[in-house]
């Protein structure tokens, strides 16, 4: 960006910079705990909550002559309790809990959370780009927060649909964000307040 610099701005763009960096970094922060208070924040958490929950074949059929599936329940632990079983929707699970998430669903929480990630990505990115560190860090920090932004929706419709495994990529792809975002904030910061202006040592 030829002889852009942080520091030579004026202090109403200072300003004006500095409120959007700590506002975007308390909006992160709040999907992180919007996401812990209504998925968690381990592995287990996000397989658990985005895991299809439809009963398995073998399941199905032994639903279909039974009329019931048979519970594990040992009368060896004094605390155990049989887990209760609503099976008037085929679409619960066979290990008991709610509902799986439907592609309705998903395809709903994908195009909110695109979105929003995109502006992150634009305004994030071009922070990182206007900075001066050198290119490769730059380069390095917008690539990598585009693939964890890219990869945390990816990983819920793995999960969803292939394996609870891919759980792992979503916090990943999490902790990568923040990282970027981290690693941006301050450096913008610093050129802001703390960096010599242009023509000054």
């Amino acid at each position: 960006m030829g002889g852009f610099r942080f520091s030579g701005l004026t202090l109403s763009w200072k300003l004006l910079v500095t409120g959007f960096v700590l506002i975007l970094g308390a909006g992160y922060l709040a999907g992180a705990l919007n996401a812990a208070l209504s998925v968690g924040l381990s592995s287990a958490d996000i397989a658990d909550h985005y895991r299809d929950r439809a009963l398995s074949a073998h399941e199905a059929a032994v639903l279909e002559t039974e009329g019931f599936v048979e519970e594990p329940f040992s009368l060896d632990d004094p605390e155990a309790e049989p887990a209760p079983m609503d099976h008037a929707d085929p679409g619960r699970a066979g290990q008991g809990g709610g509902p799986s998430v439907t592609i309705e669903q998903m395809a709903q929480l994908s195009h909110v959370h695109l979105l929003g990630f995109a502006m992150i990505l634009l305004s994030a990115g071009a922070l990182t780009c206007l900075s001066t560190l050198p290119e490769g860090v730059r380069a390095a920090l917008v690539g990598a927060l585009f693939l964890g932004l890219a990869l945390d929706i990816a990983g819920l419709w793995l999960v969803r649909f292939v394996s609870p495994g891919f759980a792992t990529l979503n916090l990943a792809a999490g902790v990568t964000i923040g990282i970027c975002l981290l690693i941006t904030s301050l450096r913008v910061l610093w050129e802001l307040w703390a960096a010599p202006r242009p023509g000054r040592t």
